[in-house]
């Protein structure tokens, strides 16, 4: 599944502190977008995975959580986890930027990946694992 660049990269949501943060700033290297939240159990399970991932994958590949939550379970879950790449904060907000980016049911977690250009180059509804992650990642430039 392909998307045309824009989009995604036009929105902007907040980070954990409040602060905007700009997703155009995310252009430029292949990107993992992983849509969750602290009370999803498959969403909790994969994001050790993705961590790992984004650290093999440093400089090549970005990562990016976007939390349909609350700013302080995010906050203390990304701590607790040892979450190293950025996670944005957002309700409704970030709930209609997933169902924009192909989610249309709104279930989590949800993961999609884009190609260096911004072309949106695979999706997936549930839980990812890491094998299946990487698989894709390996196809990337």
């Amino acid at each position: 599944m392909t998307a045309q660049a824009g989009g995604f990269f036009d929105a902007a949501l907040k980070d954990v502190n409040g602060k905007p943060y700009k997703l155009a700033a995310l252009r430029g290297k292949p990107l993992v977008v992983n849509y969750w939240a602290t009370w999803c159990s498959p969403c909790r399970e994969e994001i050790p995975e993705f961590v790992s991932l984004s650290k093999k994958y440093a400089g090549k590949v970005r990562f990016v959580g976007i939390a349909i939550d609350e700013a302080k379970p995010v906050t203390d879950f990304v701590r607790q986890y040892k979450v190293s790449y950025p996670n944005l904060v957002g309700e409704a907000d970030a709930m209609d930027l997933m169902k924009a980016e192909g989610n249309t049911i709104g279930a989590l977690p949800y993961t999609a990946i884009y190609d260096s250009q911004g072309r949106r180059v695979s999706t997936h509804t549930g839980r990812l694992s890491g094998e299946k992650l990487e698989s894709i990642l390996k196809t990337l430039r």
